[in-house]
C-alpha cells in the first residue's frame, strides 16, 4: 500500500501516516492477511507404553459418540462407546481404561468442555496425571487423537448399523 501511495504522492513521515491510518481502519483490519501460522509443537517421544496418551471424541457417527484414546508410544487405539460426553462419563471411561493399562504421565486433549471442567482437572490432579491442552482452533496439536478419530470414524461407518458395543469390544 505504501509503494502504491508513493507512486502518486510523497511527504515526510508518509509511511508512518499510512501505517497509523491502516491501523485504525476497520475494513483494512478485517481484510488484511493473517500472519503466518506457527508450526505446531512436536510432542516429546515417550519412552514407554502408556506414558503419554491423546484423547478426543468422535461423532456423532450413525447417531453414536465414541471416546478415542491413543497411546503415543505404541499407537494403541481404544474406542469406547459413550452414552453421553459429560466430564463424569469421560472420567468413568478413563477409570476403566486406566485399570487395564495403568496411569499415564500425560494426557493430551482438546479444549472441549468435558476436558476443561473443574471435575475433570481434579480427577487428573488426584491421579498425578499432567493435563496438556491442544491449542484452540488448531486440532493438529492433538494430532494423534485427530488422526485416530478420522480412522475410527471411517471404520465405524464401514461397519454399518448394528450392535456397536459388540463390534468394538
Amino acid at each position: 500500500m505504501k509503494a502504491q501511495a508513493r507512486s502518486y504522492v510523497w511527504w515526510p513521515e508518509m509511511d508512518n501516516a499510512i501505517e497509523n491510518w491502516v491501523a485504525t481502519c476497520n475494513p483494512c483490519q478485517e481484510t488484511r492477511r493473517a500472519p503466518p501460522m506457527a508450526k505446531p509443537t512436536k510432542w516429546e517421544t515417550p519412552m514407554t507404553l502408556w506414558a503419554h496418551i491423546h484423547i478426543d471424541y468422535a461423532g456423532p457417527c450413525q447417531g453414536q459418540m465414541f471416546l478415542i484414546v491413543v497411546d503415543a508410544y505404541s499407537k494403541w487405539l481404544e474406542v469406547i462407546l459413550m452414552n453421553n460426553t459429560t466430564s463424569e462419563a469421560t472420567i468413568g471411561a478413563l477409570q476403566r481404561i486406566f485399570t487395564t493399562h495403568g496411569l499415564p504421565d500425560t494426557l493430551v486433549s482438546d479444549n472441549g468442555p468435558q476436558f476443561t471442567s473443574q471435575t475433570f482437572e481434579t480427577f487428573l490432579a488426584e491421579l498425578g496425571i499432567r493435563h496438556a491442552l491442544s491449542a484452540p482452533a488448531h486440532p493438529a496439536t492433538n494430532g494423534q487423537a485427530e488422526i485416530m478419530v478420522k480412522l475410527a470414524k471411517k471404520m465405524l461407518l464401514k461397519m454399518g448399523p448394528g450392535d456397536w458395543q459388540e463390534r468394538i469390544d
